[in-house]
């Protein structure tokens, strides 16, 4: 009896040491020797590959933060982002039993190479990316984990043709500015992790990140990757802050041919409308880019409704000089009033109502001013209002439906 509860006891003490010794995990002394032994070892000009004639395989994924600003002017893109980078360190490679399990470190800089990744269509001066923070991780099988982060400010060519409603195509190109294709192979690895917002974490209030892809291009003596990024502009505000005015001004301005000449008001309603289009037109000219490349739709349409509106006031100048021209001194012509289509006889058939210093007064003659002022009113504002949708229409078409 005694012997049985003393095996029992023997084998309970038996399974909690065993339990024990394999829960203990890894000291500060085990990572010490590590260091000594494999790290400090390390020189970060030698690459991670035991035979120097072959490639290092080093693999970049990119994560979008924040967009936060595109520069029409600079023709440029601001954004933060982060990196992982993933290589296989050669170098740096341990046995975890004999370390107390140890299997992950995160090694000094000075230790440890890494690619210095730089991008070559950078704003400012190009620089390797993550070189004021550096953090490595590195496990037992040589796997190595470098993530700097960074913003980032690169070239990007912009295209405001159909501006409020562009779409920009931008790219960041990293390649590995200390090696070249031959001694550093660069690819691109899909992100492990998707934001809660798609493709960028910090949604911009002007811009959305709508695509992106990536392109390696190994035509150079570096091996390219280019991340494009497709950015569409959020133009609800725009439409309702600049694009909804200056169309009201540009119909608004055509029924200054309905307004009737005896009113008075005809001339200072349109040199009104004239004045506050320019003052206006001046003021949302500076909310819109100003580029020497391209053109914004917008800014030709606001440049035609402003030569309309001088045409307007003109036009207006003219039908009140008709309005109040005396017929019976200077009676319209024959051909004039034939283009305005108002009732006009030949000499043949017209009959004489009375003379006058020798001068037949014919049906034609007696046509009056406000009779011609008010038919080329009419014209006018039919035209002009024709030619106002149709100019609208394309705007609009050419910006909505042919992004």
């Amino acid at each position: 009896m005694k012997l049985t509860n003393f095996m029992l006891v023997a084998c309970v003490a038996l399974l909690l040491s065993m339990h024990m010794h394999s829960s203990e995990g890894a000291t500060d002394e085990d990572v010490e020797r590590l260091f000594e032994d494999k790290v400090k070892k390390g020189n970060s000009k030698i690459r991670p590959v035991k035979n120097q004639s072959e490639r290092v395989e080093v693999e970049m994924s990119l994560f979008m933060v924040a967009i936060l600003d595109v520069n029409e002017v600079q023709q440029s893109v601001e954004a933060t982002i982060w990196m992982k980078v993933f290589w296989k360190n050669e170098l740096l490679v341990w046995n975890p039993s004999d370390y107390g399990n140890l299997t992950l470190i995160y090694p000094p800089k000075e230790n440890m190479w890494k690619p210095d990744l730089a991008m070559s269509n950078g704003y400012d001066e190009l620089t390797p990316v993550g070189l004021d923070f550096v953090l490595l991780k590195s496990c037992h099988d040589g796997q190595t984990v470098w993530t700097p982060g960074e913003k980032v400010h690169f070239l990007c060519k912009i295209d405001v043709s159909k501006f409020p409603f562009d779409t920009q195509t931008c790219f960041m190109e990293f390649f590995n500015w200390a090696g070249t294709k031959e001694e550093t192979s660069l690819k691109y690895r899909d992100p492990e992790i998707e934001s809660p917002y798609g493709q960028v974490a910090y949604p911009n209030s002007e811009w959305t990140l709508t695509e992106r892809r990536t392109e390696k291009d190994g035509q150079t003596e570096y091996e390219m990757i280019r991340v494009i990024v497709v950015l569409e502009r959020k133009s609800l505000s725009l439409v309702l802050t600049v694009l909804l005015p200056v169309l009201l001004l540009a119909f608004l301005n055509v029924f200054v041919f309905l307004l009737p000449t005896e009113s008075g008001e005809k001339l200072s309603f349109a040199v009104t409308v004239l004045l506050s289009q320019a003052v206006f037109l001046s003021f949302i000219s500076g909310l819109m880019p100003q580029t020497s490349d391209t053109i914004s739709g917008l800014s030709i349409y606001i440049s035609v409704q402003l030569v309309l509106s001088s045409l307007y006031v003109l036009i207006t100048c003219c039908t009140l000089r008709i309005y109040h021209r005396d017929t019976n001194a200077c009676p319209f012509p024959r051909w004039f009033l034939k283009i305005l289509c108002l009732p006009v006889h030949s000499d043949s058939s017209v009959y004489p109502v009375k003379e006058k210093d020798g001068i037949l007064e014919t049906i034609a003659d007696r046509v009056t001013g406000s009779q011609v002022s008010l038919r080329l009113d009419r014209i006018c504002f039919w035209f002009f209002f024709v030619v106002v949708i149709l100019m609208t229409s394309i705007f609009l078409m050419d910006g909505i439906y042919c992004k």
